[in-house]
């Protein structure tokens, strides 16, 4: 058995972690950098990121077209995984819409 290191197991607490996690999403920020700022692993800042749901997702995307050919006014559709559906069209309010989808994350 190999012996216990004589440095004590590092703790964070949920809120450094969250903001660990939110600072390593900013545009123009890698998780390198923010790993080395606070001294982490950069595999440790990135499963946070994953936990805390941070960082940016890529979601599919899907191009409809009428019957003659032309694309569809603009329109999103968020299909969430309790199988509702959130359509926005192009007048639709987006601070309205981000304030639902927040509201929904809140609610896990």
């Amino acid at each position: 058995m190999a012996p216990r290191s004589k440095t004590p197991r590092r703790r964070w607490s949920e809120t450094f972690k969250k903001r660990v996690a939110t600072e390593a999403c900013e545009p123009g920020v890698t998780v390198a950098q923010i790993a080395r700022r606070y001294d982490l692993d950069a595999r440790r800042v990135s499963n946070w990121m994953r936990k805390f749901n941070s960082g940016t997702a890529l979601i599919p995307v899907e191009v409809t077209f009428e019957g003659n050919g032309l694309p569809v006014p603009p329109c999103v559709e968020i299909d969430l995984p309790c199988g509702t559906r959130v359509r926005c069209g192009a007048e639709t309010d987006m601070e309205l819409v981000t304030g639902i989808i927040a509201a929904l994350r809140s609610k896990r």
